[in-house]
């Protein structure tokens, strides 16, 4: 179940940075839909992967000092209080909004 969690994540992270660039980085005076600038693009992306890659770390060691089924439950309720404070997430600028997602990533 944890294998499928983190292949979710990272497959779907590739449609939201679109979506982000059409809903933060809108421009109403061009007719094409806009990206995420390359660098926040880059950011974004290499936070998914490295914090996945941390966290199978870190995570996989606990599971086996603490028992699988412990440590699942946990990374369950991570990931389900930190989903919602990235669907709450704030700022003013569209590069505040990138940067409390990737917090809460």
């Amino acid at each position: 179940m944890g294998f499928f969690t983190d292949a979710y994540d990272l497959f779907s992270i590739s449609l939201i940075t679109k979506l982000l660039g059409r809903i933060y980085y809108f421009d109403a005076l061009s007719e094409k839909p806009r990206t995420l600038p390359p660098r926040i693009a880059a950011v974004v992306n290499g936070v998914a992967f490295c914090r996945t890659l941390a966290g199978q770390l870190f995570f996989g060691w606990l599971g086996d000092k603490l028992g699988r089924k412990r440590v699942y439950g946990l990374t369950l309720m991570l990931m389900v209080i930190y989903s919602i404070a990235s669907g709450l997430s704030f700022g003013k600028s569209p590069d505040g909004v990138m940067a409390t997602l990737c917090f809460f990533k």
